[in-house]
This record gives structure tokens, C-alpha cells and sequence, in this order.
């Protein structure tokens, strides 16, 4: 088998394993929070300020997984992951706002009191949309395990915070 038959497959088996929450939430979205499938409540805090996050999980509406070039090596098979959040409107308006007026400090994601991962505040994030680089994650299935646990975490949070509104 060669070089470009893995690569292509491993393409194929992410792909796969990335929808996998979509297509079995899918399936079981009720707009019902089982508070037992949520087990990891993502809180971002900036760098240097009070321990208070910027955003916390209620501000999520969903979570991508990725990979990125890792730019502190040569070989072009050396990849970084990478979660990308949505947010939901007034958050991105929080995260907006922040943003810009913290330009040259860095956010960080924190899942149950540990970092996992780093965004470098360059520029104005006015898209809704937070990707972190998972800072000590480097294997594929811890990081496909952490995105296929957080993405079903989040649907019940959503759940949980629809039931607590109204």
C-alpha cells in the first residue's frame, strides 16, 4: 500500500468519525438535556485576567475538529488538531469585543480545570467562530475522543439551557 493510499484513507476515517455525533445525535434529539451525557463543560478565560471565563458552555452551539500544519516542523505529514466552536449570537457579539480589546493576549479553552488548548489573539474575531490549537493532544484518537465527547456534551447543554429558559 502506498504513501498516498494511507493518507487517503486516514482522510476517509476521519471524515467518518467526525459525523458520527451528528448522525447519532440526530437520531436522538428531543430537545431533552440528559444531564448523564454531559461530561465536559468547555469555559474560556483570558490570559491574565480574572478567573472569570469570557465564555462559558452555554455560549457554544456546536464544535468542529481539524487538523493544522504544524509550522515548527519541516515534514509536511506533521499535523496539528484543532477545534473550531460556533457561537451563538450575543457571544460572538462578547467574543467580538474582547477580542478587540485584547490584541496580543492569548484565550484559553479549559475543560474540567485543564487547559487544552491555546488561541493567540491577532485580530478582531467577528465571525462567531473560536478555533483553538488542543495544546497537548498530538494523537488522532484522543483528539477524536475529546470532539466526539464535547460535541455531545454541548447538544445537551443546549438542551439543559432551552429547558432552564421557558
Amino acid at each position: 500500500m502506498n504513501k498516498k493510499n494511507i493518507l487517503s484513507g486516514l482522510a476517509t476515517r476521519r471524515t467518518v468519525l467526525a459525523s458520527l455525533p451528528a448522525l447519532i445525535l440526530g437520531a436522538c434529539r428531543k430537545n431533552r438535556s440528559d444531564p448523564k451525557k454531559i461530561t465536559m463543560r468547555p469555559r474560556v478565560f483570558l490570559d491574565g485576567a480574572a478567573p472569570i471565563p469570557i465564555l462559558d458552555e452555554y455560549d457554544f452551539t456546536s464544535v468542529q475538529i481539524g487538523t493544522v500544519a504544524n509550522i515548527l516542523t519541516d515534514n509536511p505529514d506533521d499535523r496539528r488538531f484543532a477545534l473550531w466552536f460556533s457561537l451563538d449570537r450575543r457571544s460572538a457579539t462578547t467574543l467580538q469585543k474582547e477580542t478587540i480589546r485584547n490584541i496580543g493576549k492569548r484565550l484559553h479553552l479549559v475543560i474540567g480545570g485543564q487547559t487544552i488548548g491555546v488561541h493567540p489573539i491577532e485580530k478582531s474575531i467577528s465571525n462567531g467562530v473560536l478555533p483553538f490549537v488542543l495544546s497537548s493532544i498530538a494523537k488522532e484518537d484522543r483528539a477524536l475522543s475529546l470532539f466526539q465527547e464535547l460535541s455531545i456534551s454541548l447538544v445537551h447543554i443546549r438542551a439543559e439551557f432551552a429547558e432552564n429558559k421557558g
